[in-house]
C-alpha cells in the first residue's frame, strides 16, 4: 500500500476498532466515519442503538473538519473560541455555513497522517461524549 493512500481494508479495520473500543468501555452507541485525504467517505459504521439521523452526519462533519483544517475537530473549535474574540467565533461559524454544514466545531474528529506527516484521512465519531 502507498503510505499516502488509505484503502478500504485499513479504513474498515479502523472503524471496527473504534466500535470495539466503544463496546469494551461501555460507551453509548456511536457512528464512525473514515474519510480519505480528499474528504470522501470510505467507511461508515453505525452501532445498533445509535440514532440513524443526526449522529451519522455529525461523525462525517467531524472527520471532514479534520481534512479541511489539517487538525483535530477539537483544535478547530478551540482555535476560534479560546480567546473570547467574537470576530474569531464569527469566522468559525461562517466556515461551517460556507461548507453547508460539512464542518463541525466540536470534539470527535481525528486527523490521520502517514509516517512522513502527510494527511491520509480522518476519523469522525459521534454518539458518545467527545472525551470518550
Amino acid at each position: 500500500m502507498n503510505s499516502n493512500i488509505l484503502n478500504l481494508e485499513v479504513a474498515d479495520i479502523i472503524a471496527s476498532k473504534v466500535i470495539e473500543t466503544c463496546k469494551n468501555n461501555k460507551f453509548a452507541p456511536i457512528t464512525v466515519n473514515v474519510l480519505d485525504a480528499s474528504g470522501l467517505r470510505i467507511v461508515s459504521k453505525r452501532m445498533d442503538g445509535c440514532a440513524p439521523i443526526g449522529i451519522p452526519e455529525f461523525a462525517f462533519a467531524k472527520a471532514y473538519t479534520c481534512i479541511v483544517t489539517k487538525n483535530c475537530s477539537r483544535a478547530f473549535r478551540d482555535k476560534y473560541t479560546g480567546s473570547g474574540d467574537a470576530g474569531k467565533f464569527c469566522q468559525m461559524t461562517s466556515m461551517v455555513s460556507i461548507t453547508e454544514g460539512k464542518m463541525a466545531p466540536f470534539p470527535g474528529g481525528v486527523l490521520m497522517k502517514d509516517k512522513d506527516g502527510n494527511v491520509i484521512g480522518a476519523v469522525g465519531v459521534s454518539g458518545a461524549s467527545g472525551d470518550e
